[in-house]
């Protein structure tokens, strides 16, 4: 082999090296992309939000530890929400409590663990409703329950599985398995009825 015959090879064998070296370099430039449908749109921490009806009378108001917004399913998660519903009059009438809760786009409101509706309005005889988990409609307030549901009033205590109310009209009937106990200022054990 003569020189020129090995400075070509040589020449060769550099060529392909700043080859692989340049394309080596330009695929590490290369930038993953993120999945941003599963990433919230915007969080937020100790929030309070205030709705209003179309006429401009106050709704609800929600404030939560920890608030995400997922553009992509129009879901809202709430850490610890603590909800406020109000009448046309603007008084409360139901608080809300639950360890974690999400709204939909339609204004469906799903509610899990330690989930309390107490009712704030004096002269109603439904006074609180205790579940594990709670759908509630924040548009006609029709509040459903798959779950063992105790119901307390003025006295009278009721337990069961499963539940229908409306808020609104300040009623709520267990499905199932209904169990009744009524305290009476002249009794004092209490009395089951089914």
């Amino acid at each position: 082999m003569n020189k020129k015959s090995i400075i070509y090879i040589l020449l060769i064998i550099f060529i392909v090296a700043i080859y692989y070296y340049q394309r080596e370099e330009a695929s590490s430039d290369v930038v993953e992309t993120i999945d941003l449908s599963t990433q919230p749109l915007y969080q937020s921490d100790r929030m309070e939000t205030t709705i209003y009806d179309p006429l401009g009378n106050l709704s609800y108001k929600i404030i939560a530890n920890k608030v995400q917004y997922f553009e992509d399913t129009g879901n809202t998660l709430f850490q610890s929400p603590d909800i406020t519903l109000y009448n046309h009059d603007i008084a409360r009438t139901w608080h809300i409590l639950a360890n974690d809760a999400t709204l939909t786009r339609d204004k469906l409101l799903y509610l899990n663990n330690n989930v309390i509706l107490q009712n704030e309005l004096p002269d109603s005889q439904l006074k609180k409703i205790i579940t594990e988990h709670a759908k509630v409609n924040l548009k006609t307030q029709v509040v459903t329950s798959e779950d063992a549901v105790t119901i307390e009033g003025t006295n009278f205590t009721s337990t069961g599985i499963g539940l229908l109310g409306n808020l609104r009209s300040k009623t709520a009937d267990i499905l199932e398995n209904v169990k009744t106990y009524y305290n009476t200022p002249n009794i004092q054990a209490d009395s089951p009825t089914n």
